[in-house]
């Protein structure tokens, strides 16, 4: 029976996308209603949001909720749509309004 679990613990463990990693010994904390649990790479300090291959899936991580993680200075990774920017680096212009709209 001792053989069953331990196959069973190693099989579970190397699925891909159970969070194997530092993800299995990391509390998932409650965080407030529209603030998403993130989680953060300890290391590079960037935050993945749910469906992130990467969530869960670093070897240094932790789950935080995001304003804490934000208040924190973790980031969203480069090329998200939080951190979207111009091929020079500048934030890109605001949409201006349509003036058929009116």
């Amino acid at each position: 029976m001792k053989h069953v679990l331990t196959i069973a613990a190693l099989t579970i463990a190397l699925l891909p996308g159970t969070g194997a990693s530092a993800a299995t010994t990391a509390a998932m904390p409650s965080c407030a209603a529209g603030d998403p649990v993130v989680w953060v790479n300890t290391k590079s300090k960037v935050y993945h949001l749910p469906g992130d291959p990467y969530y869960g899936n670093t070897k240094a991580g932790k789950y935080a909720c995001k304003s804490d993680a934000d208040a924190a200075g973790d980031h969203a990774p480069k090329g998200s749509a939080k951190t979207a920017r111009t091929h020079r680096g500048k934030a890109a212009p605001a949409a201006s309004p349509d003036p058929s709209a009116t």
